[in-house]
């Protein structure tokens, strides 16, 4: 006589031991195989990092551990500098014990923490291993970015060279993955945004294209002043009745017209490019790191830059508004000097 088959009981109690003893399962093959599940998070904005923020992310991620029983850790920096020195700190202590009053500017900085704990669970008291590794620093160059695609890197690596800050957890709690990914991005949303030092600076950022074309509608304005004037000129001189004389003096300002609109037309591009080029475009964003002295020294070399950019441009916009100015002072000596002529 054969058994009967018993029905599955799915209580709570039982979907709980389910799962207790499937991550027990994942705990021991990965301290096997040595390979965990992965989370990634890509940070683009631009943010400002100090030496106190770095800090404060370290105490966030130990207070979020120190809630459960914390078996192993080991946390290290690599910060790399400019003048092609790059440090790596074995442990928190040394990394806070640096003297960073150097010259060199900061490039980047990676953060790991290594680490065994064990979460609450009445069924196993395996460690869990998991680590949490966070980069920061700005993406790569073009030339870089083309040495990663030819050395065949994947677009998961790609995309992370080319993000401002990364966040990777190798974990086997997703509990765990989620909280620290959670406490990284409120750190990371709480930074001061690095934008440029003057809010002038965002606006014209913004409006640059716009900018372009105005100075060049102001070049095509000093133009039209100048052709009125002289279309007027010339119309109110033209003795009355000479229909040939009218036609000729037309003929003459419509040819006139083309060749003077085509010269301001083109003298406002060039100026317009001019500054985008000089003045737009050399405005530089505040360093991302204020670690260093040299940050520290290169902030205030920006910040001076930045304003000597804007009085500069504010000169470049005043002179296409005084061309203008000049074009109607021009259009108002014509009957003039025709009187001294005669």
């Amino acid at each position: 006589m054969s058994k009967e088959l018993q029905p599955i009981n799915n209580n709570s109690g039982n979907d709980l031991s389910t799962i207790d003893q499937l991550e027990q399962f994942k705990t021991l093959y990965y301290l096997l195989k040595g390979k965990r599940d992965t989370d990634i998070k890509l940070f683009d904005s631009y943010k400002h990092f100090r030496h106190r923020d770095i800090i404060e992310l370290n105490e966030k991620i130990y207070k979020k551990l120190h809630n459960h029983e914390l078996v192993t850790d080991t946390n290290s920096v690599v910060v790399s500098f400019s003048n092609k020195e790059i440090k790596t700190f074995g442990n928190w202590q040394e990394f806070l014990r640096f003297d960073w009053n150097i010259s060199a500017t900061t490039n980047y900085i990676t953060i790991e923490w290594d680490f065994n704990l064990i979460l609450p669970n009445k069924f196993f008291k395996t460690p869990q291993t998991h680590s949490l590794r966070v980069r920061i620093g700005s993406g790569l160059r073009p030339n870089e970015i083309i040495q990663v695609i030819f050395q065949g890197g994947e677009e998961t690596e790609l995309a992370e060279a080319q993000a401002q800050v990364v966040c990777k957890i190798d974990f086997v709690n997703a509990q765990i993955c989620s909280e620290l990914k959670t406490i990284v991005t409120e750190w990371y949303d709480a930074l001061p945004n690095n934008s440029e030092d003057h809010r002038l600076i965002r606006i014209i950022n913004k409006h640059k294209v716009k900018i372009q074309q105005g100075v060049i509608v102001l070049f095509l304005l000093a133009g039209i002043t100048i052709l009125n004037f002289l279309t007027h000129f010339f119309i109110s001189n033209t003795p009355d009745g000479s229909t040939n004389e009218l036609l000729t003096r037309f003929y003459l300002i419509t040819t006139c017209s083309f060749v003077l609109i085509y010269i301001f037309y083109i003298s406002g591009t060039l100026y317009a490019d001019r500054i985008l080029d000089k003045r737009i475009r050399k405005f530089s964003r505040n360093p991302m790191f204020e670690l260093t002295k040299g940050d520290e020294n290169k902030l205030r070399e920006t910040e001076k830059k930045n304003n000597l950019l804007l009085k500069k441009l504010f000169w470049d916009l005043v002179l296409a508004i005084i061309i203008n100015v000049l074009a109607f002072g021009i259009g108002n000596l014509f009957p003039k000097i025709a009187e001294m002529i005669k």
